[in-house]
C-alpha cells in the first residue's frame, strides 16, 4: 500500500512540475536571446570605437570581436544603411511563431 501511495505521489509531482520546467526552459531561451543580442550592440560599439565603422556584415562581429551566436536556435536580422549608420539589429527565436 505504501509503495501505491510513493507511486501515486511521485506521479504527482512530475505533473506538477512539468509546466514549471517548461516555462523555466522558455525563460532560459528568451533570456539567451537577449544576450546574444546585447553582445552583438556590445561588439558594435567595439568596433565603431576602435575602427571608426560599422561593419557591413555581421560576420565581421563573429571574426574579430567574438560575438558567439547559436544559428540553430536564433536568426540574427542584420540590416546595414552606411559604414557611419549603426545597424538595425535584432535576434528572433527559430520556430517561436506563437511568441
Amino acid at each position: 500500500m505504501k509503495k501505491l501511495f510513493l507511486t501515486i505521489g511521485v506521479l504527482a509531482l512530475v505533473l506538477l512540475g512539468y509546466p514549471f520546467a517548461t516555462r523555466l526552459h522558455a525563460n532560459t531561451i528568451e533570456e539567451n536571446r537577449i544576450q546574444a543580442e546585447n553582445a552583438i550592440q556590445r561588439a558594435l560599439n567595439l568596433c565603431y570605437a576602435q575602427e571608426g565603422f560599422y561593419p557591413a556584415q555581421l560576420n565581421y562581429l563573429i571574426e574579430h570581436y567574438g560575438v558567439l551566436i547559436d544559428t540553430e536556435v536564433y536568426f540574427v536580422y542584420y540590416k546595414t544603411f552606411g559604414s557611419n549608420i549603426r545597424p538595425d539589429v535584432a535576434v528572433f527565436r527559430l520556430g517561436a511563431d506563437d511568441e
